[in-house]
């Protein structure tokens, strides 16, 4: 499959300010890559993956203090071309084992290496319906 720019349209969903303007830095110096938009709660998510036609949802798993699996499920469902990244603090198997089973997406610690999460945009939206 030959990806274009236009193909890796991201929307960013981290509270955390400072955590989001490096992730949104470091996804916009990949030339295949493009924030599209940055938000900072999950009652957003769906709204505005579905204006801005993002293609990717780097997610992370509590946004403002609330859980971000039910907003990602609406995007899963109502927006199945999305692909989501999963990107939390939650280092634990566990929790990637428990969120396999809610649908197609990538899991990766914060703690990771920065290249991680950019394998993870491609491979997730390589791989999306």
């Amino acid at each position: 499959m030959n990806m274009t720019p236009a193909d890796f349209r991201v929307l960013v969903a981290e509270d955390n300010a400072d955590l989001s303007a490096a992730v949104c830095d470091l996804i916009d110096t990949e030339p295949d890559m493009t924030v599209v938009a940055s938000i900072d709660n999950c009652g957003a998510l769906l709204t505005t993956a579905r204006d801005t036609r993002v293609n990717v949802v780097v997610l992370d798993l509590n946004l403002a203090g609330e859980s971000s699996v039910p907003a990602m499920m609406s995007v899963q469902r109502e927006l199945p071309d999305v692909a989501v990244v999963v990107f939390s603090g939650y280092d634990s198997q566990d929790i990637s084992s428990a969120l396999a089973s809610l649908g197609h997406f990538e899991y990766v610690s914060k703690t990771g290496d920065p290249a991680e999460l950019l394998g993870a945009i491609r491979r997730v939206r390589a791989g999306s319906r």
